[in-house]
């Protein structure tokens, strides 16, 4: 949904969210909590791509694979959760999720408005889910997109590490047709946020995991800077590289304003299902997730999940998850 500009109020004591209209949301509203333990696992899953056709047994047992071998303390998805699905294909899918005792967030894709139901609708279902649901959206604000929060990991009473979902959108009708961006408000809301978590935490910024759908434009110089092992930057997994990276054509130069802000240590997307590799560039690590089925295009041998192991001194490692169908025949 299209959402008006953004503005900040009152400084940093306050940092209120505001519209044109006078709509007002504190920024705290947008931040949840869990708690932070030792070597996290979380678990990323990606481009899932459920429809009505599917055999949503077969696509439920692969993942399940994935899920148990993970072992995690909160599983991620990022985006192109359905495609040609009903509300019954995606209340089957949150069950599905919800059944493993973890708590579990999505964010979404450019394919989730290809629906038989609206992502506003899907935003109201998440928001009202409970149980192990770990997921908020203000719908009335004036942030885009249907999927921006975060959530505090909370160790010792004080946030040791911030997650940030965010929705990359959807599609661009503008002049010209293609995938959509971040767009500014968001960019404004990211910033608002990490200074807001810095406040709180006596002003020393906070490490922040940023989990979205469509990669930054940036992806490119990442890759071939990795590649060329130029100004530091290198992969932390190569991986595989089948296919051109498809970020937007435009954007608002949000991955500056992450370097600048210095919280971000490491983007998790999907999208592109042929790409899993990890590339540092700037100190950010840009990690394609691992496509969780076979649906739309896929590789054999590049389909399962990556978990992403977050350990006492904020760094990180992964564990990559293969699987083939074959296991679940």
């Amino acid at each position: 949904m299209l959402k008006k500009g953004l503005m900040l109020l009152s400084g940093l004591c306050s940092l209120v969210l505001t519209s044109c209209a006078g709509a007002q949301h504190n920024i705290s509203e947008y931040i949840l909590e869990m708690g932070y333990k030792e070597d996290m696992r979380i678990l990323q899953i990606t481009d899932t791509h459920l429809g009505d056709k599917d055999d949503l047994e077969k696509h439920f047992k692969f993942m399940d694979i994935t899920i148990k071998e993970s072992n995690p303390d909160l599983i991620v998805v990022t985006g192109d959760l359905f495609t040609f699905a009903s509300r019954t294909t995606a209340k089957r899918f949150f069950k599905f999720l919800d059944s493993y005792g973890v708590k579990w967030t999505v964010t979404y894709g450019n394919h989730d408005e290809q629906c038989y139901f609206s992502v506003d609708w899907m935003t109201g279902l998440l928001n009202n889910y409970g149980s192990n649901c770990i997921f908020k959206d203000i719908q009335d604000d004036d942030v885009q997109g249907n999927a921006n929060f975060a959530i505090n990991l909370k160790k010792d009473g004080k946030v040791f590490e911030q997650l940030i979902v965010m929705d990359s959108n959807r599609y661009y009708y503008g002049d010209y047709f293609g995938y959509d961006c971040f767009k500014q408000n968001q960019i404004d809301w990211y910033s608002n946020l990490v200074d807001y978590t810095k406040e709180q935490n006596g002003g020393v910024t906070v490490p922040s995991l940023l989990f979205y759908h469509i990669p930054l434009p940036e992806i490119n110089d990442a890759y071939d800077k990795a590649k060329a092992g130029e100004n530091g930057a290198h992969f932390v997994y190569e991986g595989q590289k089948n296919e051109k990276a498809c970020p937007p054509d435009y954007d608002f130069h949000f991955f500056d304003k992450i370097v600048e802000k210095g919280s971000t240590t490491g983007m998790y997307f999907g999208h592109d299902h042929v790409n899993d590799f990890i590339a540092n560039y700037k100190g950010i690590d840009f990690a394609y997730g691992i496509k969780a089925t076979d649906r739309i295009y896929y590789k054999e041998d590049m389909m399962g999940g990556r978990t992403i192991v977050l350990k006492n001194d904020h760094s990180v490692s992964y564990e990559n998850h293969y699987h083939t169908y074959e296991e679940v025949k």
